[in-house]
């Protein structure tokens, strides 16, 4: 065996060792890799027969949703842990999904022969190998790859990784020689503490440094022990990244979230300051430009074959947007400052930010994406709305002004948009007055393993925590109505088996059809704000 197969082996080892929770990530999903490429004018494959491939993907968490979602794609996932993917078997057996294919196997190991796919997905993986796998990655997506196929390879940047370089190791000096992932943690974590109470105040890295270590507070130990104490995380400028795409004959197209490659997105005082110094620079060097103003460090890289370069837009086109459908809910937010005018409406984004308008149309929008989630919405409805809010408006700049709001949206990461409608039935697709559940929900709660919970958005989402909406929950499986639930819940209740969540005792109560019924509206609600019901 050589080196770098005792490495690899190594690296099998610590990830069976402590398994990650394999989850979703909504900008990886081949629905927005699609979706995106449409934006620089380039076509990729439909999804409904699409051939999907995720190189690294744990116990398949991240391919779950769109295998469920899309029965008739071919969808496989690999891994060098054994104990990973066979997690990830069974959860795909119970939740039914035939078409997704996970194998325990070296991604050094895939040749032409494994087949050819539309979407390659590469999250996480790209920083944490050798040097022979990140060139085998680019192989793969350059010889496995179809002709107008796209490929995603996520990967750690500097500058912004330069402060958690140090912190990194700081952590594995003070963990060296430490036999067990535990003992690992405990040694890393005391580093934590010098960092964050313990620094000169002089130390010219003093507040970058504790802010890494701050963050790595609140993240789990999974997380610290693969992205900090691995033998391998080599972070790469941009820069870099993409001149090995183009030597392995592959073009960068953008990145999964687009906006954040814009100065524009981060304000009027950095899109000035790289005005005239990147002005004179291809488009790869103003978005290393743009890392060194914002600090970045994580990519989301897209790549087509080389001789697909020619054909990509140097901007994104907004009038892409005619043929895709957009979803979003997003909560009412109180006013970012006090005195703000009434006619204002204001919304918290995914991120935590605040977004308002007094824009009717907008308004309109807003409120109408927000009733039919997790449904979404063709832009012909959202330019009807703004049509009813500008009845003597010319269409011609009823699209503009649409795309202007759209856009908006799209740069607080608060939309999603997709080529194809979303996978929810519509409200008359099936009768609404029997709920059903997404399987994997049903599977989740009868047995936590290391697929996390998802929606058909790919957005992570918690399960019902108490034991009667998991109760109740369970019988979501589009066989019984809501009178049924109802009688479940009051059921329930009235015998004392399960409580209700709000801690009041009704075993032997009588008449609690209201109480019932009252539970299961808050339960519906629950689901469907997480995009856990699919109807």
């Amino acid at each position: 065996m050589t080196a770098a197969d005792h490495l690899t082996q190594a690296i099998s080892d610590a990830y069976d060792e402590t398994p990650y929770i394999s989850n979703a990530f909504a900008y990886t999903s081949p629905g927005n890799l699609r979706a995106v490429a449409s934006l620089y004018g380039l076509a990729t494959p439909a999804l409904d027969n699409a051939r999907v491939l995720e190189l690294g993907g744990a116990a398949g968490g991240n391919l779950l949703p769109f295998a469920m979602a899309y029965p008739g794609a071919q969808v496989v996932g690999i891994d060098l842990a054994p104990q990973q993917i066979e997690a990830g078997q069974r959860i795909a057996e119970k939740v039914g999904a035939r078409n997704l294919d996970l194998r325990a196997m070296s991604l050094t190991d895939i040749t032409p022969e494994f087949g050819m796919f539309d979407y390659i997905i590469c999250h996480g993986v790209f920083s944490w190998v050798p040097p022979e796998v990140r060139d085998a990655i680019f192989r793969i997506c350059r010889e496995n790859l179809a002709p107008e196929g796209i490929a995603y390879i996520s990967y750690n940047t500097y500058p912004g990784w330069k402060a958690a370089d140090v912190v990194r190791d700081a952590m594995i000096l003070n963990s060296f020689g430490a036999q067990t992932a535990q003992e690992k943690l405990a040694s890393a974590k005391e580093m934590l503490d010098l960092i964050e109470n313990g620094l000169w105040h002089n130390n010219p890295l003093h507040a970058a440094l504790q802010n890494v270590a701050g963050k790595l507070r609140g993240q789990s130990d999974h997380y610290v022990l693969h992205e900090y104490l691995e033998a391998i995380n080599t972070p790469c400028y941009f820069l870099e990244f993409a001149a090995a795409a183009q030597q392995a004959g592959l073009a960068y197209v953008t990145d999964a979230e687009p906006h954040l490659t814009f100065a524009s997105t981060y304000g009027a005082k950095v899109a000035l300051g790289l005005n005239g110094l990147s002005a004179n620079g291809n488009r790869e060097m103003r978005e290393q430009y743009l890392d060194f103003a914002v600090g970045r460090s994580f990519r989301k890289s897209l790549l087509v074959h080389a001789d697909r370069a020619d054909q990509m837009l140097a901007q994104p086109e907004g009038s892409a947007f005619k043929e895709m459908h957009f979803s979003t809910k997003l909560d009412a937010a109180a006013a970012a400052t006090t005195g703000a005018s009434a006619e204002h409406r204001h919304y918290m984004t995914p991120n935590g930010a605040t977004l308002s308008s007094k824009d009717p149309a907008m308004v309109g929008m807003i409120d109408a994406l927000n009733q039919a989630w997790p449904r979404a919405l063709p832009f012909g409805a959202i330019l009807d709305i703004a049509q009813h809010h500008n009845r003597d408006a010319a269409r011609e700049d009823l699209c503009n002004a649409v795309y202007m709001n759209l856009i908006t949206l799209v740069q607080s990461s608060a939309v999603h948009f997709r080529m194809e409608p979303s996978a929810y039935m519509a409200a008359d697709s099936k009768p609404a007055l029997i709920p059903g559940a997404l399987p994997l929900l049903r599977e989740v709660i009868r047995q936590p393993s290391q697929v996390g919970m998802y929606n058909f958005w790919h957005q992570p989402v918690n399960p019902p925590a108490d034991a009667l909406s998991q109760f109740i929950a369970l019988q979501m499986d589009g066989t019984h109505s809501l009178t049924d639930l109802r009688t479940q819940v009051r059921d329930a209740l009235t015998s004392g088996r399960l409580a209700h969540p709000n801690g009041q005792t009704y075993k032997g109560a009588r008449n609690l059809e209201p109480v019932a019924q009252e539970f299961l509206n808050a339960l519906l609600a629950e689901l469907r704000r997480a995009g856990l019901l699919l109807n």
